[in-house]
């Protein structure tokens, strides 16, 4: 009885001063977790007026869609991209670029999902589902129908540069 009434000559009982304490504690953490987190996000904000837009292209194709497109006169290009050693990737690129007459559809054999359409034997160009075909390949369609098919490096090379 003693203590507390030494306590209470300060004014208030110990246990309230202790609550009083915690609740002051819990209110400035949480404005300063308030405040902490709107200086966050205001300096993610300014990330976000950087974003761009990526484009969907069109232009490399996978092999089983070759017959699939929709012009009615395109070409379609087999190459192997990790061929160090060939130009036909920015030949591809330069006659997308310069050549909008006559579309040129392109075609990674080292994509996974080619694999199954690469040959070392004959070209087979009958559809879709039977088609085989070589690194450096281009074939002209007509209406989705196989009209020429062109192997020699240096023809293709030549009607890239056209």
């Amino acid at each position: 009885m003693k203590r507390d009434y030494l306590n209470n000559k300060k004014g208030m009982p110990s246990e309230v001063k202790k609550t009083i304490i915690i609740i002051v504690v819990a209110v400035v953490l949480l404005v300063g977790m308030y405040f902490l987190t709107t200086l966050i996000l205001e300096s993610d904000n300014s990330d976000e007026e950087k974003v761009t837009e990526n484009d969907i292209q069109y232009d490399e194709i996978l092999a089983g869609e070759s017959f699939n497109q929709t012009e009615e006169e395109y070409y379609v290009i087999y190459y192997d991209s990790t061929d160090e050693y060939s130009t036909i990737s920015s030949l591809i690129s330069s006659y997308q670029l310069n050549n909008a007459d006559t579309k040129l559809y392109s075609v990674d054999l080292s994509n996974g999902m080619n694999k199954k359409y690469v040959t070392d034997g004959d070209i087979v160009t009958e559809d879709a589902s039977s088609l085989r075909v070589k690194a450096d390949t281009l074939l002209r369609f007509n209406n989705g129908e196989v009209s020429e098919v062109i192997t020699d490096t240096s023809e293709i090379t030549s009607f890239l540069n056209s």
